[in-house]
């Protein structure tokens, strides 16, 4: 079967492939490190048993796995875009809009720096600084003063989706093809996390008595919905068994010698969204 980037094969639905099973058989320590994690990927749970602090763990043992630059571990970076993906646009499919913002445009981490404070302060991740903050004065007007002539913010991890996609654009082999399709749902999810804040549907509880009622209606609201699923993920990983089998084995996934283009996240569809993710309830 040949990989595509399309939702036409369903690679979920393949069997187990022998390597597979003899990695699950081998202790953790002795399996060859990438591998490994490939064999992990294979077996989560999708998209429902995957958070971004699961996604972080991955990252930091791909990064640790001293693997780096070959085919299969961008491959499997690529796999964990695939995962963030997928867990965003469950989130949003399900009106989880804070989580999905988390992972779209909200950073991981921040740290402020204060003037004549040595040691920086971390920020509340789902606080504003003026109520972090809120003792420096005692008006709200006298507190963004004070933050504007006294802090410095620096951002430490970026969120994790513009992270994941910005590794694998610096990466300078990975597909056009395959970045158009992340930069596609990417915009996706911001679109409709706009879509459902427009119908004033705020909880999936809303939603669930949407669409199932029988009507137009409902089948709108529903062809509007991510609806992102698993095939991509699970090929990647049939993708990394056949490079491990065959050296010659070329990934679609994979270019020798591509032009990037030049996205941005600071433009349009992302500007505007974090306080559309602030105004909605």
């Amino acid at each position: 079967m040949n990989l595509t980037l399309s939702a036409e094969c369903l690679f979920s639905d393949m069997p187990q492939h022998p390597i597979t099973d003899s990695i699950f058989q081998q202790p953790s320590a002795s399996a060859p490190p990438l591998l490994h994690l490939n064999t992990l990927l294979d077996a989560a749970i999708l998209p429902y048993g995957v958070n971004e602090g699961q996604i972080e763990n991955w990252m930091d043992t791909l990064e640790g796995s001293g693997g780096k630059d070959g085919p299969v571990y961008w491959l499997l970076w690529i796999r964990l875009m695939e995962a963030a993906l997928l867990c965003a646009g469950n989130y949003v499919d399900n009106c989880e809009f804070s989580a999905a913002g988390d992972l779209l445009v909200n950073p991981r981490s921040i740290r402020i720096h204060i003037d004549g404070v040595r040691e920086p302060v971390n920020k509340k991740r789902h606080s504003a600084l003026t109520d972090q903050f809120n003792a420096v004065a005692k008006t709200h007007t006298g507190i963004i003063k004070w933050l504007s002539k006294n802090t410095h913010p620096e951002i430490i991890k970026k969120p994790l989706l513009p992270d994941l996609y910005e590794r694998l654009k610096s990466a300078g082999i990975i597909s056009v093809k395959y970045l158009d399709s992340v930069y596609r749902r990417m915009n996706k999810i911001a679109d409709v996390i706009g879509f459902l804040s427009a119908y004033h549907l705020s909880d999936s509880q809303m939603l669930y008595k949407k669409l199932h009622s029988a009507n137009a209606e409902s089948d709108f609201i529903r062809s509007n919905l991510c609806n992102f699923n698993c095939d991509i993920f699970f090929g990647l990983g049939h993708e990394i068994l056949r490079l491990i089998e065959n050296d010659n084995y070329k990934s679609v996934f994979i270019e020798d010698d591509i032009r990037q283009k030049d996205y941005t996240y600071e433009g349009k569809p992302f500007e505007g969204l974090k306080q559309l993710l602030k105004d909605t309830p």
